[in-house]
């Protein structure tokens, strides 16, 4: 009966009771929101407004394009369409595919051996993905722990009384040993006198090492998800396209590609995993 007169009252007043959550799902202008995301965590999906479960942000809405999706069908299979506002609301953000020395650093901790007056070895343990990075030639300074006020410059060498490096890798580490001579021995610790070379002092060094000019992107732009390496290729007009591209050398910034990619064509480094996540629920997976 309260029910009952409760309804009437609302007729005759005008006034018209939406379900909350068909208000949830409904922005300003009558303009439809598939969901709720959070900028930092875009994996959280929610049907109304509120905060983000993880860090207590306000959630942002992603809206429905004309044709009823954030994503619709283009040319390239998996193609994701976003709105200008969706693409302003989740931040996506492009950079160009372009040709330049490739720049890794390296931190390199061993030990001093063979330390006499005439000479001494850095030796350091070497893993598989940074071999690539190292060279025969290569110099660098290195550093003593007991003798912090002193540089040695080391570098690796093909020939002498020791060599370079150990042959085998050591399978259960994925790594091997590599031997660089100091060009200024001998490595004196402490005040001892003439009884201050050491073997095993404790060393380390940093070794910045750069390729010639090669095809790369940022490594924001990769995502792996267990089919490979792929990225988001902007094909402007709000279209973005999946890519699958083959992978070489791993920078701090930047990553070598071997191909899928051309030089120009832009990626997406922010939002792509946003974009990503669209593809795989269109798509059904």
């Amino acid at each position: 009966m309260i029910l009952f007169v409760l309804v009437v009252i609302a007729i005759s007043t005008g006034i018209v009771w939406i379900p909350a959550r068909h208000l949830s799902a409904v922005a300003s202008g009558g303009r439809k929101a598939l969901y709720y995301t959070c900028a930092m965590h875009p994996w959280v999906r929610e049907m109304k407004p509120g905060p983000c479960p993880v860090c207590g942000m306000n959630l942002t809405p992603i809206y429905a394009n004309e044709s009823g999706g954030i994503a619709e069908t283009n040319s390239d299979p998996g193609t994701v369409t976003l709105e200008a506002e969706s693409i302003s609301t989740i931040n996506v953000q492009t950079d160009v595919a372009t040709s330049r020395p490739l720049r890794r650093t390296l931190h390199l901790s061993g030990e001093i051996v063979g330390n006499s007056r005439s000479t001494a070895w850095f030796e350091f343990t070497a893993y598989e993905r940074d071999l690539q990075w190292l060279k025969i030639g290569q110099t660098f300074n290195v550093g003593v722990s007991s003798a912090p006020d002193k540089i040695y410059h080391a570098q690796i060498k093909a020939g002498g009384s020791r060599p370079f490096a150990d042959v085998s890798l050591d399978m259960m580490s994925g790594s091997t040993t590599v031997r660089a001579q100091i060009l200024n021995p001998p490595v004196e610790a402490g005040d001892f006198g003439k009884s201050k070379l050491f073997n095993g002092l404790h060393a380390e060094a940093h070794v910045v090492a750069e390729t010639e000019e090669v095809l790369t992107v940022p490594r924001s732009a990769i995502i792996s998800r267990g089919i490979g390496a792929m990225v988001y290729v902007g094909k402007g007009n709000g279209h973005y396209a999946p890519r699958a591209v083959r992978l070489g050398r791993v920078g701090d910034e930047f990553s070598e590609v071997l191909a899928g990619l051309k030089e120009g064509e832009k990626v997406v480094t922010n939002g792509n995993v946003l974009i990503d996540s669209e593809a795989q629920l269109t798509a059904g997976e």
